[in-house]
């Protein structure tokens, strides 16, 4: 049993490492041509465990070619049993014919992202709400900027807004707020927070990790969704109120 085991591991584990290094290749390319920081952060993390991957298995092989000089080798009638002919009898012969899925949802195209602008309010002199503010060393940059460019209730598979606006319904599960960013510096604190009709109903603040400019979008959830009111998607750095975005739940 022991000799059956060692001389089928080293396929076994071949097949494993050719899905391995095609996974590994894939992955680090679309972590240099990906548009959003979290999809090549991903991209990053899934090609250096597909590259451990590749290492045990190569590993694996290597110890079990060793090993089977060790042992003696394995009875193959175990592995391929001789298949008795079959002998003719009368019957009917039954005919089958693969078909091809009619319905088979064709592939999204690759297009980039729509640009599309919510209302920006204009920046009064407002004072600021209560928000969460978490401690940093790291000062942001005089010309750091945050410019929201949609606000939509749906994302795609290629991380584009679907069903942009500025007006949702009652009931709406999500927004996702798209913004742009340039000029960053990563260990700054920043802090994302929603308002309904001037009154803060969520706010946390995280220290920025995304590099120094990009694309991506952050997402705020309602339990049961969002109830009827007019909203503020706003963005700070530090307690400085940077951009902010209108929408309104009806």
């Amino acid at each position: 049993m022991l000799s059956l085991i060692v001389y089928v591991l080293p396929f076994i584990l071949g097949i494993i490492l050719l899905l391995a290094l095609i996974s590994v290749y894939s992955n680090f390319r679309r972590a240099r041509s990906a548009p959003y920081f979290r999809i090549r952060r991903d991209a990053t993390r899934a090609g250096w465990r597909w590259l451990l991957v590749i290492l045990v298995c190569s590993g694996g092989i290597y110890a079990a070619l060793r090993t089977r000089q060790a042992l003696p080798p394995p009875d193959l009638d175990t592995l391929w049993p001789t298949v008795p002919t079959p002998t003719s009898s009368p019957g009917t012969l039954a005919m089958f014919t693969p078909t091809l899925n009619p319905e088979a949802t064709p592939k999204e195209p690759l297009t980039g992202p729509p640009t599309i602008t919510p209302t920006q309010p204009t920046a009064t002199p407002t004072a600021t709400p209560f928000i969460t503010i978490i401690e940093s060393d790291v000062t942001p940059p005089a010309d750091a900027s945050i410019k929201i460019t949609a606000i939509a209730s749906g994302i795609s598979t290629l991380l584009a807004p679907v069903d942009a606006g500025t007006e949702f319904p009652v009931g709406t599960p999500r927004i996702y707020v798209f913004y742009e960013y340039a000029n960053m510096a990563n260990g700054m604190s920043w802090s994302p927070a929603l308002l309904r009709n001037g009154i803060i109903v969520f706010t946390e603040s995280n220290l920025w990790e995304m590099g120094e400019q990009g694309k991506a979008y952050y997402q705020f959830n309602a339990q049961g969704g969002l109830a009827e009111g007019n909203y503020q998607a706003q963005f700070y750095f530090g307690e400085e109120l940077v951009t902010q975005a209108v929408f309104t739940i009806e």
